[in-house]
């Protein structure tokens, strides 16, 4: 049970730092654009989480974030460490949901996001691969000119949730 919970926690923080790594360059090109920072770092973010960029990641959260887990930075980065070396490959699908700006510096973004140990070329393959289906909403804040994450929280999620 432990360790299920464990697993539970790493797909997570992989998933939240994911997310990160999608906003944290967003500030340097398109300052005026918000939503389009966020969506034209989709790609850069899945690469970073796929080649296990650790350092990456973590420099991608906020110091002040903490989670309805009460987990603070550190936790997270512990925990990721862990997901990167219990697991030999990472393949991300995802799907946004939502993004929302409910103030110039702060995002919200509700995304869908499935991990398998194989490459995930569509929506119909899920099943097929077993991936692990996560809903994530998430926190953003704009630190300094970069995007980091504030605060997530993630449920599981059915195939039906990313068509």
């Amino acid at each position: 049970m432990a360790e299920r919970k464990r697993a539970l926690t790493c797909h997570w923080v992989l998933t939240t730092l994911f997310v990160v790594a999608l906003v944290s360059g967003a500030c340097s090109s398109d300052r005026d654009n918000p939503e389009k920072q966020v969506r034209s770092l989709l790609a850069q973010g899945e690469t970073a989480a796929e080649q296990k960029q650790a350092g990456t990641l973590r420099q991608m959260i906020s110091e002040k974030y903490s989670d309805s887990q009460g987990q603070d930075k550190k936790a997270i980065e512990s925990t990721l460490r862990y997901y990167l070396l219990r697991h030999q490959t990472i393949h991300l699908f995802t799907r946004i949901r939502e993004i929302a700006f409910p103030a110039p510096d702060l995002a919200h973004v509700d995304m869908m996001v499935a991990m398998a140990g194989q490459p995930i070329a569509n929506v119909g393959e899920l099943e097929r691969l077993q991936a692990d289906l996560h809903r994530f909403e998430i926190n953003l804040v704009r630190e300094q000119g970069e995007w980091k994450v504030l605060r997530a929280e993630w449920r599981r999620a059915e195939i039906g949730d990313f068509l």
